[in-house]
């Protein structure tokens, strides 16, 4: 049994890894896209820009191990069925359960590095890349602004714009929620255009919008608002650091902390009697590391019984089933993040209900493998061949 659980496991080598190299380069070149047009030409070094990747690798690598568990479970149970190998191992008195044993035993140890990597290595590259994130910020303020996107990078403001040019430094259909009186938005400025830059001698961001308006909120009439227009507006923000300079003191979110950290945080808020609101997005958090740990035993319960039960369709179809599965996981999770995050579910439940649902329907696929079902892809198939006929008569 040693030489067979031996001989599944090196089939699993090469797609886990290879499906992991390909996930991160698909990540990095996503972030490369949105951020290197922002770099190129900012007088920063290069090893600040590798940094900055490498750091945004964490919660990269934190998606792609489960991603990539699942791919190499599909990968290497799906060679063994169709080149026969499965049906021989049956013949000689191996059961699903007895092939399934070195994968999940495999996916159980890298639950437990992942643990580690989400409770002690993640946390640290999160709270480094946003104290770099906001090193460049001050450098080149629209380093880190994205369209359509509110950064709250500057501090004491929001900004959100439609369009962003990064060679002329401008922003196009600009909104501004200044928060920096009262700590609520009790102002918000719109602009057609705007700039933002940092001045080194004076250590401030200077923030000039063009024909805009802004709207203040009535201190005694909270319901209504003043309204005026402008041509033109200077605002000015003073900030520490005249010069690229990484702030190890910078305050640490929750995403940057321990489970230790988490569960004190927890604790306190509880005993201060603080917003039940307030306290379910720590346990959230909290929460999230073990549920993302254990993804990769469960993308092991799917992707196994998935392979065995491809047969002799391919691999197209029952790749195409395991990313409609991740696609089913991921949507179970943000959306349990979301809803525990507004209070509305347990924030326990949020963050294990995609475990619960996609492990029963791995229960499932590994009863019927173990019953010699077979699934059959040719339904993806001929809407696939019809597609690539109506592109070649088109060609």
């Amino acid at each position: 049994m040693k030489i067979l659980y031996s001989y599944i496991l090196k089939e699993h080598f090469f797609p886990f890894f290879m499906s992991l190299a390909l996930i991160l380069s698909l990540f990095v070149l996503n972030i490369i896209m949105k951020m290197m047009t922002a770099f190129v030409g900012k007088d920063l070094e290069i090893l600040i820009i590798i940094e900055f990747f490498y750091l945004s690798m964490g919660w990269i690598l934190a998606l792609a191990v489960p991603m990539s568990v699942l791919v190499a479970s599909l990968m290497a149970y799906g060679r063994l069925s169709q080149d026969n190998e499965w049906t021989v191992m049956q013949s000689g008195g191996i059961s699903v359960y007895q092939a399934l044993l070195p994968a999940l035993l495999a996916g159980i140890l890298l639950s437990v590095g992942m643990m580690y990597f989400h409770d002690n290595i993640l946390p640290e590259m999160n709270h480094r890349n946003k104290v770099m994130r906001r090193a460049i910020t001050r450098k080149k303020p629209l380093a880190v602004i994205e369209p359509g996107v509110f950064v709250s990078d500057i501090p004491g403001l929001v900004i959100r714009a439609d369009k962003v040019n990064h060679q002329k430094n401008e922003l196009y259909k600009v909104i501004l929620l200044d928060n920096s009186r009262t700590g609520k938005y009790r102002r918000t400025i719109t602009a057609d255009t705007g700039r933002v830059v940092y001045d080194e001698s004076s250590s401030r961001y200077i923030i000039t919008l063009k024909e805009g308006e802004i709207a203040n909120l009535d201190p005694q009439k909270p319901e209504g608002y003043f309204m005026s227009r402008f041509s033109k507006m200077e605002i000015s923000k003073e900030v520490s650091g005249v010069d690229f300079e990484v702030q190890e003191n910078a305050h640490v979110g929750d995403r940057e902390k321990s489970t230790d950290s988490l569960k004190a945080k927890i604790e306190r808020l509880k005993a201060r009697r603080a917003s039940p609101l307030l306290i379910a997005q720590v346990e959230v958090e909290y929460y999230k590391k073990f549920a993302l740990s254990f993804a990769c035993i469960v993308m092991v319960l799917v992707g196994a019984p998935l392979g065995l039960m491809s047969g002799k369709s391919g691999l197209g179809g029952s790749a195409t089933m395991s990313i409609l599965v991740f696609t089913v996981y991921w949507f179970f999770l943000v959306s349990g993040e979301d809803l525990a995050g507004r209070g509305k579910i347990d924030p326990l439940y949020a963050m294990w209900n995609a475990n619960f649902f996609i492990g029963v329907l791995g229960m499932f696929l590994i009863y019927y493998a173990s019953k010699g079902y077979k699934i059959s892809f040719k339904w993806i198939s001929v809407p696939l061949q019809r597609i690539f006929k109506i592109f070649g008569k088109r060609s």
